[in-house]
């Protein structure tokens, strides 16, 4: 009897530690995948801030186009507004010329006109100007921002794999 107790007793006790060993195994190959699955949640963290560093660039460059065309556009409306100007002094300079006072001082009138009405006009294309140079370096600024936030994205996103790859060995070897 005193074996039979004796046997219950060594049994009971080794069923005892081989439970809590493998609740132990348990515990440590849920902490692996505890941190198995924190390094991925980082991992994707960093993926994103390089497509939203990939999207600041690619918008930059496209605000950056828009911009040049904007302003090709502009520069050939200037051309086209000094070469009006030009065209409509051209016949009020011969009218300088005449001999008649009323002519001479119409002809006066017209040029100040036209001269106030070409300032006018210059002053609303150069602001029309302003504002899309404005635009171009804006786009300039998104494109180096982007850059930059590409290139620390970059490198988090290296470590993130690093460390993942990590804990995926990690969690193999303790699942074993």
């Amino acid at each position: 009897m005193r074996r039979l107790l004796l046997l219950s007793l060594v049994f009971s006790t080794l069923s005892f530690f081989a439970q809590n060993l493998a609740g132990q195994d348990n515990s440590k190959v849920q902490k692996l995948e505890e941190k198995v699955k924190t390094a991925q949640d980082k991992f994707d963290k960093t993926e994103a801030k390089v497509n939203s560093a990939d999207s600041l660039i690619s918008a930059g460059k496209d605000i950056m186009q828009e911009a040049s065309v904007e302003i090709r556009e502009l520069e050939s409306e200037q051309k086209m507004l000094e070469k009006d100007h030009f065209n409509e002094l051209k016949p009020l300079e011969k009218q300088l010329r005449s001999k008649d006072k009323e002519e001479v001082n119409a002809a006066k009138t017209d040029i100040k006109a036209a001269e106030t009405k070409f300032k006018e006009e210059f002053k609303a294309w150069n602001v029309k100007y302003k504002a899309a140079l404005k635009k171009y370096d804006n786009g300039q600024k998104m494109v180096q921002k982007g850059e930059e936030n590409m290139k620390k994205a970059k490198e988090a996103k290296k470590e993130a794999e690093k460390v993942l790859k990590e804990a995926e060995k990690a969690l193999e070897k303790g699942s074993k």
